[in-house]
């Protein structure tokens, strides 16, 4: 009899631990190491035909990489940022890493509209670019400061940031300019809250105590203006 109650009472145990070893535990819900987040947020930059201007459709902005150019923290200058290999390279107050078509082409891409409405003949008629409105700004060691904070000028005005457009005149001209600090025939975007004109009598500079040093590497971002 007593061998009869062992054997069975090893038959349960042996039963109850088949039964355990058939129940799986349930997998811990999936997690998203940091290095895959921040892999999924760089994803949102895009590449264009130049490695120095980048897209973010999301935040519908295009980044240029540029140089301060510190001659222009004394001196002055209509030109606000203009391409390294154009012929205002050097005349700039931030030196443009990237080229200038690209550019044009990138907000077009991002659906900006160019204003395209000033000729060369208008370049001392006192016309105001028109265009898309846009904020920009220049980032360094994880800052990003307001372009207007960046410069000054003689006579001060609210910044008014256009998509200028100008495509077949920067072709033409060569001249490199992304960004200038009044209206332009030329320049992709312009500062219209200037006229064409306004730099013969004005001078526009860099503020030396806000931007950093000479031949600093930074960031310029044209965003889609703020409603």
């Amino acid at each position: 009899m007593k061998r009869s109650i062992i054997l069975i009472a090893l038959a349960l145990v042996v039963i109850l631990a088949i039964c355990g070893c058939s129940e799986k535990k349930a997998d811990p819900p999936a997690t998203t190491s940091p290095g895959s987040q921040t892999a999924a947020g760089d994803a949102a930059e895009e590449a264009t035909s130049d490695p120095n201007i980048t897209i973010n459709k999301a935040k519908k902005q295009v980044t240029v990489v540029a140089e301060v150019n510190g001659k222009y923290f004394t001196e002055g200058t209509k030109h606000a940022v203009s391409y390294k290999d154009g012929g205002n390279g050097e005349k700039s107050l931030l030196r443009s890493q990237g080229s200038q078509l690209v550019f044009h082409q990138a907000l077009i891409d991002l659906g900006f509209k160019p204003g395209d409405n000033v000729k060369l003949e208008d370049m001392d008629k006192g016309v105001k670019n028109t265009g898309d409105q846009l904020d920009v700004f220049v980032s360094w060691d994880g800052k990003e400061v307001p372009f207007a904070d960046v410069f000054e000028a003689s006579e001060e005005r609210p910044i008014d940031i256009r998509f200028a457009g100008n495509i077949e005149a920067a072709k033409e001209k060569n001249a490199g300019c992304l960004l200038c600090f009044d209206s332009c025939a030329v320049g992709i975007t312009t500062n219209a809250a200037y006229e064409t004109g306004a730099s013969n009598t004005i001078k526009f500079n860099g503020k030396s105590d806000v931007l950093p040093a000479d031949g600093t590497t930074v960031k310029v971002i044209f965003r889609a203006r703020a409603n």
